[in-house]
């Protein structure tokens, strides 16, 4: 029962601190008027029809951070039929006060002045009902906490908002600090690899009479092909990092379709890989594939860095609900190829986490190293 009521509440955006306050709000005000002498407070007593009415003025106060405005405007017009009826009036002093602390810190100056007048109004003209003659101060002055309400709220409110852009604008400096550095020091030397590297294929290409020179071209000839994969990519990251507007027909996302090259990249570079696809395949979201796509890099890397393998198998299986992408080997597993240490593990779980899925990494079944990630279709998109 518990765990509906909890999921109950959460659906409405309800916190604990939401409940507690609503249960301050009705047991505070309540205990008050019982423990204070009749005669030092206003009004008429507190009896079942007055209870009923602060508690229905106060249950607003549940559904506040997500419907402000239409929780102020539930207690004032109960309020309105509370104050007609000259029960207590200061017992509703603090439940009009936290709402219009929270409309204002969370809505527009305009819409907290309209809530603030249709607030007083409120209480100033149902006040007036019972009474023989003018309303008396002490209808009137707790009015003023309306307004110190609502000054608060306005003031927590830009302070967030200076809080924030002061974040942002820290963030958008140390994005640009990392673009500097990848350019001046990453970029830079990616240029000269893939330079070299290609001059030195061009140059044993003129040697084709020397059928022992083949395979070292065409590893330079990987070499440079890969370089310029990563300096597009780096370029595509610069321009995100600076804030700029990234073309995509000139850096195109990674993606799925980008497997079969990742696999043949990987083949040239000495493991031979065998990619498989199972079931249906379908459209699934930018991030799932980006996500997909890196996860297979980075294992493919982590087979040629640290496996000592021969051969290795990506399997992307399409499920009903899910999607998953399995990375295995023959090498040497995780006794000691290096594969624990590092960043690559780690960020791979942060890139399935990410979309909501879930990575497994350790020993493969029959030997080697197993990469196997598991996403949600339904909940990545």
């Amino acid at each position: 029962m518990g765990t509906v009521v909890l999921v109950g509440v959460g659906r409405w955006g309800i916190g604990r601190f939401d409940l507690l306050l609503t249960a301050a709000l009705l047991v505070l005000p309540l205990a008050a008027v019982l423990a204070l002498p009749q005669h030092w407070l206003d009004g008429r007593q507190l009896d079942t029809l007055g209870i009923t009415l602060l508690v229905l003025a106060t249950m607003p106060v549940l559904v506040r951070r997500r419907y402000p405005i239409q929780a102020l405007l539930c207690c004032v017009v109960v309020q309105m039929g509370y104050h007609a009826l000259n029960y207590t009036h200061e017992v509703m002093l603090p439940v009009a006060v936290v709402l219009i602390y929270t409309v204002s810190l969370t809505t527009s100056r305009v819409s907290t002045l309209a809530m603030v007048g249709i607030s007083v109004a409120g209480v100033l003209v149902t006040a007036s009902v019972p009474q023989d003659e003018s309303i008396g101060a002490e209808v009137i002055s707790p009015l003023g906490w309306f307004a110190v309400a609502a000054v608060g709220g306005q003031a927590m409110r830009l302070d967030r908002a200076l809080l924030a852009e002061t974040s942002e604008r820290r963030v958008a400096e140390e994005r640009l600090r990392i673009a500097r550095d990848l350019h001046d020091v990453l970029a830079h030397h990616i240029v000269v690899i893939n330079s070299h590297a290609g001059v030195a294929a061009h140059l044993l290409d003129e040697r084709a009479d020397d059928p022992t020179l083949a395979p070292i071209s065409q590893s330079l000839h990987t070499v440079a092909d890969a370089s310029s994969g990563v300096l597009a990519e780096l370029r595509t990251t610069l321009d995100v990092l600076r804030g700029n507007e990234v073309d995509l027909d000139r850096h195109p996302t990674p993606d799925l379709d980008g497997l079969a090259r990742l696999v043949a990249v990987t083949t040239a570079l000495g493991v031979q890989v065998e990619l498989r696809v199972r079931g249906t395949s379908r459209p699934l979201s930018a991030a799932v594939e980006i996500t997909l796509y890196r996860i297979a890099q980075e294992a493919l890397t982590n087979v040629v860095k640290h496996a000592h393998a021969q051969r290795a198998q990506v399997v992307l299986d399409y499920d009903m609900a899910e999607v998953r992408l399995e990375v295995t080997d023959d090498g040497r597993g995780r006794s000691d190829n290096g594969t624990t240490a590092g960043y690559g593990i780690a960020g791979m779980n942060e890139r399935a986490q990410s979309v909501g899925g879930q990575l497994v990494t350790g020993d493969g079944r029959y030997g080697g190293f197993r990469v196997a990630v598991t996403i949600p279709i339904g909940g990545a998109g």
